[in-house]
């Protein structure tokens, strides 16, 4: 009589877990953004000091974490002051960029993609969303007049349609 288990019969042990991803995959680059644009403050821009400090390290962030941050910050959602803020920072981000001697354009070409995103900004209610919205549009080449003009960013044929069923202009009665 056998008392030991054959091999085949043997439980085999449990196959070893995976391991998680390593983390502080873009925690870094997210951290810094939520950094420079706060939900709150009393500026809509960060402070000049941690954006130059940030300018100087544009070159060694990765463009593919950096940006997406930025975009998430630009949100429909977010307070405007927030917003304000993260148009402040891609504005620094595409002078630095501009300025390099390397020839590379992942940041432009990120957010020109994403332009959509910046372009109702451009005409935003408030000054300090709206004017750096202009000047990231300017900066990515972007019409400005186009995509802050007219009708608050509805398209073509909705403000045609609206403009049609608006009674004509009629100057004030003489109530003289």
């Amino acid at each position: 009589p056998r008392t030991a288990r054959s091999p085949a019969r043997r439980r085999r042990p449990p196959p070893p877990r995976r391991r998680p991803p390593p983390r502080g995959g873009g925690d870094y680059e997210r951290n810094l953004i939520s950094e420079l644009c706060p939900p709150g403050g009393m500026k809509a821009e960060p402070p000049a000091d941690k954006l130059e400090e940030f300018a100087r390290a544009v070159p060694s962030l990765d463009p593919d974490l950096v940006c997406p941050a930025l975009l998430d910050a630009l949100e429909e959602g977010n307070p405007w002051i927030m917003r304000a803020k993260a148009l402040c920072v891609i504005d620094a981000v595409l002078k630095v960029e501009r300025g390099l001697e390397s020839g590379t354009s992942a940041y432009s070409d990120f957010f020109h993609a994403c332009a959509a995103e910046i372009e109702p900004l451009g005409s935003h209610a408030r000054p300090s969303v709206r004017g750096p919205a202009r000047r990231v549009l300017a900066e990515l080449g972007i019409a400005v007049g186009a995509a802050a003009g007219g009708g608050g960013g509805a398209p073509p044929n909705q403000q045609q349609q609206a403009a049609a069923a608006a009674p004509p202009h009629q100057p004030p009665p003489n109530l003289v």
